[in-house]
């Protein structure tokens, strides 16, 4: 029962840290060509740049890269409960977002 509410725990509460980066950037969840834009940053994001984000003084940046690290997480997350055959579903933002780096 305790991986199924840490899996749970886990990712309610990485979802709050993307809507918090996303509040943050001024980004619209509720808008589909927006999440699909994030969507596609996201994929091409690698660790060069996620390196530069975080090495650089540019707010935006590093909040953009922290939101990518999280999407990461978020699917380990879902994908390990996944493997322990429990089902794990993120919320309202996460499906927003979530749903366009799968396509």
């Amino acid at each position: 029962m305790s991986q199924i509410e840490d899996h749970r725990t886990e990712a309610s509460l990485i979802e709050k840290e993307l809507m918090r980066k996303m509040l943050a950037l001024g980004l619209d969840w509720h808008d589909g060509a927006t999440m699909m834009k994030l969507a596609a940053e996201c994929k091409t994001f690698g660790s060069e740049q996620a390196q530069a984000a975080f090495a650089s003084n540019d707010a935006q940046a590093k909040t953009k890269a922290e939101i990518f690290v999280l999407a990461s997480l978020m699917m380990k997350t879902m994908g390990s409960a996944a493997n322990e055959s429990r089902e794990v579903h993120g919320g309202e933002v996460w499906k927003a977002f979530g749903k366009h780096l799968y396509e």
